[in-house]
């Protein structure tokens, strides 16, 4: 049996609930058998993939390309900034709040869709805006983990250098006075 489709499983687990099950959660047998059976989309990841490239109007949803510039730009924001934790500090709390409001975010885009886009991308569980929006700043996120843990790692090697060269100037100084 092949694993479970993420795209697919909140479907999935509702249509479970709507079996009369609302408070229990389906195996991963009994959910590759919802997911394979009459609901299922598509075969495979790489399905998943080509299904949603080809559901989106890329010639005339200009805003896509918008908003994948300003997650480049916060990607090569954080990656020139790696040196400083301060910088890297804000971003990652502008990430957050972003993260953050990504479902008001998704109802507001869900609200007024006309005004800028040509299909209604932002269902009720914000599939689409975790897809375009969440999964680019979540994996930003990670990269800001790591370089702030490297930061850090790097201060306290640095102040356990500076302990170490205080305390043997401390014994130097010491040794140096008793031989007078």
């Amino acid at each position: 049996m092949s694993a479970p489709h993420c795209t697919n499983s909140v479907v999935a687990i509702s249509i479970w609930r709507m079996a009369g099950k609302p408070h229990s959660t389906p195996s991963l047998d009994e959910l590759g058998d919802i997911l394979g059976g009459q609901y299922a989309y598509t075969q495979g990841f790489w399905e998943d993939v080509q299904a949603f490239l080809h559901a989106v109007d890329w010639r005339n949803d200009r805003w896509l390309f918008g908003l994948f510039a300003v997650e480049a730009m916060i990607l090569s924001f954080v990656v020139f900034s790696r040196r400083h934790w301060e910088r890297m500090s804000f971003i990652f709390l502008v990430n957050s709040g972003i993260l953050f409001f990504a479902e008001r975010l998704n109802t507001l885009a869900a609200t007024h869709w006309k005004s800028f886009s040509t299909q209604m991308y932002f269902d009720s569980a914000g599939a689409f805006a975790g897809v375009v929006l969440g999964m680019p700043l979540v994996l930003i996120q990670f990269l800001l983990v790591i370089f702030l843990l490297r930061e850090a790692s790097c201060m306290v090697i640095k102040v356990k250098r500076l302990e170490l060269r205080a305390n043997h100037a401390a014994q130097n100084t010491g040794e140096s006075r008793k031989d007078r």
